[in-house]
């Protein structure tokens, strides 16, 4: 008995002993071996994360007009296992306001009553089989419609159908409606489902137009209501970086409504205007019709996205005749004066024929009214007096083939001919069978404007970054000199002649002196030309004493006459007379009074 007595004690302290060390060794394993990992359970449990993304930077016009914004707009959403009526009802009540939204995006002005009537009938079909469609899908949540704005959702939220919710999100609004879509580009979907820029500004700048995205960490209590920041995990909320375009938003509005309205009157397919400052370079309005709309995009055909004035090619015609005399001229080749010793008639050259565009010749025809009447045979007698080679530098000299560098996704290099025989040059000199596009025009016969300098179009004037609140104005573009000052201003009295003597003397005016040159060119395909087809255009700048603008006016396929003096040049002329207006562009002297720099 005593020695039972006695190991009763020692096995309870052996009891405890072993007991205290298995509390210990459980301690050191949760505090020392999982403490790291217990301690970030403990903080997912006690923290909350959120996640707000700032919004894409906004587009303005020089004057400060809204281009492109953002909007709030909503999803309509199903939650299946909530719905108390059934399809039917539900469908039955919802399509009639899906129909008044669709009815007000296409801005109905109403019409007839019956075809009104029709419309409605058509939406409200599409509707309800869209959304029957939509019930039908194999989920418990489901998207029913987009394009939800604030009153809409409040008509739907007061029909109270348990199930039905919204989410919202963000989608680019556009103030302008259409304006100016070849230059902003659009914001569709990435592979990724992300918002991303394509075309224009949108492709070109994405990078600085997409916001950027902030998570945070909160500390929270039990009950999971938020106590307080604990730290930011990624970067700061960020709004993207707004663009200010150097376009005013008067001379966008004036150039679209006028090239519409010409179309529709010379019966053209297409068209494009330029309007640019002759210093600076800044284009003050681009328009390109057709046009697409930048917020139902996927309505149009992909080819209408790109911009045609960077990346349609054309043959410029008798245009390019202004560039040929330059060049003869600044290398002392002819002057305006030299007449031509080959211009009686027709031009034999090879298996080619060459001939005036009225198949009228003038024997020992000056320079000066060569290009008055836009002599193609004088052309080619000037471009051959100074030589293949010397040609062709200037016309890399005034950047015909290179990219321009504008800001806009489309911008790329041109194709320029890789072979030079005779006939390549003759044909060239009057601006058939060399390619260019509008854009690189308008900079190469701005050189002659703006005193034989070359300076590149520019379409960004500043960006506006909320980061650092701070405007980045964007400075002018490279200059080079492609003529020497006396060139350019012998060129300009040539076109200021061209313009009043001309095929489209009959449109002269005598309040602005114009330096002008129409350009009727035929329109190429595969193995020819199109026959009975030509585009016709204009480019000028004014006044001539002082250039202030250089525009370019171009028609597709117009109907009403073939010839650019009947069609793109009176366009040209009813643009500038409103131009001068908004350009408080006082009128100068019938004769110009040209001054060197």
């Amino acid at each position: 008995m005593p020695e039972q007595h006695s190991l009763r004690p020692r096995f309870v302290f052996l009891s405890i002993m072993l007991l205290f060390l298995g509390v210990i060794s459980r301690l050191f394993y949760w505090q020392v071996i999982e403490g790291s990992s217990l301690k970030k359970v403990v903080e997912n449990q006690a923290t909350k994360e959120t996640t707000s993304v700032g919004r894409r930077g906004n587009i303005y016009t020089a004057d400060g007009q809204l281009l492109v914004g953002n909007t709030d707009l909503f999803h309509l959403m199903a939650d299946k296992t909530l719905l108390t009526l059934s399809t039917e009802k539900i469908i039955d009540a919802l399509a009639p306001l899906l129909v008044e939204r669709d009815l007000n995006e296409e801005a109905s002005d109403g019409g007839e009553l019956v075809e009104r009537e029709q419309r409605v009938k058509t939406l409200l079909l599409a509707n309800t089989a869209y959304l029957h469609e939509r019930f039908n899908l194999n989920s418990t949540w489901v998207r029913l419609s987009s394009r939800i704005n604030r009153e809409l959702r409040q008509k739907i939220e007061t029909l109270q159908i348990p199930g039905i919710y919204f989410e919202e999100y963000q989608t680019r609004f556009y103030p302008e409606a259409s304006m100016a879509a070849h230059l902003t580009g659009f914001v569709g979907k990435n592979e990724t489902g992300e918002d991303t820029g394509y075309f224009g500004i949108e492709g070109a700048l994405n990078k600085e137009l997409q916001p950027q995205m902030r998570k945070n960490r909160f500390l929270t209590d039990a009950l999971g209501n938020l106590l307080g920041g604990e730290n930011t995990i990624e970067t700061r909320s960020l709004d993207g970086r707004d663009i200010v375009l150097t376009i005013r938003r008067d001379v966008q509005f004036l150039i679209e409504q006028e090239l519409k309205r010409g179309l529709e009157r010379y019966g053209a397919v297409s068209g494009e205007v330029i309007v640019m400052e002759v210093k600076t370079g800044n284009i003050l309005g681009l328009a390109a019709w057709p046009n697409y709309d930048q917020a139902k995009y996927y309505d149009f055909a992909s080819e209408l996205y790109k911009n045609p004035s960077l990346t349609h090619l054309y043959e410029p015609g008798s245009t390019f005749k202004v560039l040929t005399v330059s060049a003869g001229i600044d290398t002392d080749a002819i002057t305006p004066d030299t007449q031509c010793p080959v211009c009686a008639g027709p031009r034999q050259i090879g298996q080619y024929t060459v001939r005036t565009w009225n198949d009228e010749y003038t024997p020992d025809i000056t320079v000066r009214d060569a290009l008055a009447q836009s002599n193609n045979v004088a052309m080619i007698y000037v471009a051959e007096t100074m030589g293949t080679d010397t040609f062709v530098e200037y016309l890399h000299r005034f950047g015909i083939g290179e990219a321009l560098h504008l800001d806009l996704q489309e911008d790329t290099d041109t194709p320029f001919p890789a072979k030079w025989g005779p006939i390549e040059l003759a044909t060239s000199s009057f601006g058939q069978g060399i390619s260019t596009t509008s854009l690189q025009m308008v900079r190469a016969v701005n050189a002659i404007a703006n005193h034989g300098v070359m300076v590149q179009p520019k379409i960004l004037k500043k960006v506006i970054d909320h980061q650092v609140e701070k405007e980045m104005s964007i400075p002018d573009r490279a200059e080079r000199r492609v003529v020497s000052a006396e060139t350019a201003q012998t060129v300009t009295e040539m076109m200021v002649n061209a313009a009043k003597h001309g095929e489209a003397q009959w449109i002269f005016k005598d309040t602005h002196t114009i330096a002008g040159k129409t350009g009727t060119s035929q329109i190429p395909i595969a193995g020819g030309y199109k026959p009975d087809a030509t585009l016709a255009s204009f480019i000028g700048f004014a006044p001539a004493s002082e250039p202030q603008f250089i525009m370019l006016v171009k028609l597709t396929e117009p109907q009403s006459s073939p010839w650019a003096a009947e069609t793109a040049a009176p366009l040209w002329y009813r643009l500038a007379e409103k131009l001068y207006l908004l350009l408080n562009i006082p009128p100068d002297s019938t004769t110009p009074n040209l001054t060197l720099e």
